[in-house]
């Protein structure tokens, strides 16, 4: 949905791509019916917040390795039959 525009807005637009040297003002857009935006929503339970946590950290044995050898070994494949192929046309 389109932002609201008022007549002064309109007549001194602030483009985003446009350099300024004064600090961008502080205004927030908002939608009629919005919701105040002051209201915090309720808080994470503590089992939430560590479920989270859990969620967040690494699996150890993602196998990485196991891919990293996996393409060098593509690699030397492709880069081995390049040499035949160049190797095997006649000159």
């Amino acid at each position: 949905m389109a932002e609201h525009r008022s007549r002064k807005n309109k007549e001194s637009p602030h483009y985003g791509f446009l350099v300024s040297w004064q600090p961008k003002p502080a205004s927030q857009a908002r939608v009629n019916r919005e919701p105040d935006s002051n209201k915090t929503a309720g808080t994470a339970t503590i089992g939430q917040g560590k479920r989270a946590e859990s969620l967040a950290q690494a699996e150890p044995g993602t196998g990485t390795k196991k891919n990293i050898i996996r393409s060098l070994i593509l690699i030397s494949f492709i880069l081995i039959l390049e040499l035949v192929v160049y190797l095997a046309m006649p000159r």
